[in-house]
């Protein structure tokens, strides 16, 4: 059963592109996937001769502390690093979120008391409109009643100067009646 070239370099840490360079070198076709020989060729390419597992001996080892070791110098670190590598997308902010909504939060106020004094300014203009209209209603009503009163006061009062001027005039007429004519 042959095995396909990623699961290859993926189960031998190989990476995929040096592994098909050397399969084309050494004529192996990969279209198909990788035959058993031909995979066990490519460990021995790659120095990745499998490992088989049989039960280790018990051996008896002794160590010895010699001079053997290499000791390196600290290495020098950058004293400057950046996160932008690490960083998969960008962010976009303000620089001082705060100040934007302490200045936010004042013109919201702001705004509020003005709408407040508008509505008791409005509310003011109402009532005096209200108050203007039923002074104006009961004024209206009293003149209306004045109105038919005083027609009723003059109609008897025209009949009674009528009357009056009528017993005037017959008055008059008898007493012209009385009188000489100057002939």
């Amino acid at each position: 059963m042959n095995i396909s070239l990623t699961k290859f370099c993926k189960d031998n840490d190989l990476p995929k592109s040096s592994v098909y360079r050397r399969c084309q070198e050494l004529n192996i076709s990969t279209a198909d996937g990788l035959a058993s020989s031909d995979a066990d060729r490519l460990l021995h390419e790659f120095d990745l001769i499998p490992q088989t597992e049989e039960p280790a001996a018990a051996v008896t080892a002794t160590v010895e502390i010699g001079n053997h070791q290499i000791v390196l110098a600290h290495p020098q670190l950058p004293q400057t690093y950046s996160l932008e590598s690490l960083r998969s997308s960008e962010a976009i902010s303000m620089d001082d979120p705060l100040a934007v909504a302490q200045q936010f939060l004042e013109v919201a106020n702001n705004l509020t008391t003005a709408m407040k004094g508008d509505i008791a300014q409005r509310e003011q203009r109402l009532n005096e409109t209200r108050k203007a209209k039923d002074t104006i209603a009961a004024k209206a009503a009293e003149l209306r009643l004045e109105s038919r009163l005083y027609q009723l006061q003059t109609s008897v009062l025209d009949k009674s100067v009528t009357a009056e001027t009528t017993a005037l005039q017959e008055a008059l007429a008898q007493l012209q009646t009385l009188g000489k004519s100057p002939s």
